[in-house]
């Protein structure tokens, strides 16, 4: 018989999502993603980024995706050096980067490739990227870390020529 706690839900976790393996350990991706979690100083950042970005506060209109999202996707985008197609994906497809942007598969969308296009475009065109950029290389190195960045591949099946 399982353990009682085995059968307990958080506030964050859905039916689904909460099912694991007994025994089991963490994906590395997870553990990748905690150890970000830790590192990174998420207020710094999005205090940088604010004036910056108000769609989410606006009071008119469609809401815009939440600033705390948008920063840990161009977070997994920057350690996974995902293409803004390649974020989206990874996204949808990873329980654990899902949970870390603050996503649930039971909500809306994460942000689309075009979402994280326009997001990424206006660090740059603003010149903010770089100050974003120095503040994650100090937290890393801060912690006497080591990064090295991490790629995900897929295969790709292509048709063969006829002989």
């Amino acid at each position: 018989m399982m353990k009682d706690a085995q059968h307990r839900l958080s506030a964050g976790d859905s039916i689904f999502t909460s099912v694991r393996w007994p025994k089991s350990k963490p994906p590395r991706r997870a553990a990748a993603l905690e150890t970000i979690e830790r590192l990174i100083p998420w207020g710094e950042l999005e205090k940088i980024i604010r004036p910056h970005y108000a769609s989410d506060t606006q009071n008119g209109g469609r809401p815009g995706y939440s600033l705390k999202m948008l920063v840990r996707c161009y977070i997994l985008q920057a350690f996974w050096q995902l293409s803004d197609c390649g974020l989206e994906n990874f996204v949808i497809d990873s329980h654990a980067a899902a949970r870390f942007i603050g996503s649930d598969p039971w909500q809306p969308r994460p942000p689309s490739a075009s979402r994280m296009r326009d997001f990424r475009r206006l660090l740059e065109n603003r010149g903010i990227d770089v100050e974003i950029d120095a503040v994650i290389l100090e937290a890393v190195y801060g912690a006497c870390l080591q990064v090295r960045m991490g790629h995900v591949s897929d295969p790709v099946f292509r048709k063969r020529p006829a002989a």
